[in-house]
């Protein structure tokens, strides 16, 4: 299925971050964080077994998604105080610094690498004289950590806006998120815009649920529907595995 050219002119094209504009390495960061954790505690004499640290940074994880499936915005600096607070230690100012820059402030050598075809597709909808931004759902990494992997691989440019959650203050599908992105392209009508994303729940559900077309992109992850997760019968307007076919999609070609 493709957005039916008798409608209002597209006007702006809205992204995801990960698994749509770069793709989430979501083991090797844990493998990375473990190392650099045990790494920096035994540095200040701090020796725990691999397998308690692990626990501990599933734990943090679980708090995330906690509160990720509640809207409500939790950070690295809450993450750390809550694994160390998990691990039953003390540790100094410095030391706690460095363990928060192990998230925000990761290893450049090991940056999530860009979905196959999104440069292409994103110079395109450039060309095409549209409008782009991004809506995203921070993890732990911080939207300055985001931008930063954006700018390494010559992306940022294509971007005229920005709504992540952690500067916006709530997760889709909250309404207000996909607001202040429309607000940020100019105040574009919903109706004059799309956006294209991997999660059901979140990109599909939320951007349907303002007007906005939802592409649901499925070249790096495809979402199973979820009894749990609440999101059996969500499907995206279109659905898109190829960023070559994304034209097509947008009724552009």
């Amino acid at each position: 299925m493709h957005r039916s050219t008798s409608g209002p002119p597209l006007r702006a094209v809205t992204f995801d971050f990960w698994n749509t504009i770069i793709q989430a390495d979501d083991h090797g960061v844990r493998d990375r964080r473990l190392s650099a954790w045990l790494g920096l505690l035994a540095g200040e004499g701090i020796d725990l077994d691999r397998e308690v640290v692990s626990a501990g940074l599933v734990y943090v994880g679980r708090r995330f998604d906690e509160n990720w499936n509640a809207n409500r915005i939790y950070v690295a600096r809450e993450a750390v105080a809550d694994m160390i607070g998990h691990l039953g230690i003390e540790v100094s100012d410095s030391l706690q610094a460095e363990l928060l820059s192990s998230i925000t402030d990761p290893d450049p050598s090991h940056d999530p690498h860009p979905a196959p075809g999104v440069a292409e597709a994103l110079e395109g909808l450039s060309l095409a004289g549209l409008r782009v931004g991004i809506i995203c759902d921070v993890g732990l990494a911080p939207s300055s950590t985001l931008r930063r992997y954006l700018t390494r691989h010559g992306l940022i440019e294509y971007f005229d806006h920005w709504s992540f959650s952690d500067e916006v203050g709530c997760f889709k599908p909250d309404p207000a998120i996909f607001h202040h992105a429309l607000a940020g392209l100019g105040g574009i009508d919903a109706s004059e815009a799309v956006h294209i994303g991997d999660l059901r729940r979140t990109d599909v559900a939320g951007a349907q649920a303002v007007g906005m077309f939802a592409v649901r992109y499925t070249g790096v992850f495809d979402d199973p529907e979820s009894v749990e997760g609440a999101t059996v019968g969500v499907e995206g307007d279109a659905v898109l595995d190829d960023y070559a076919d994304l034209p097509t999609v947008l009724g552009l070609a």
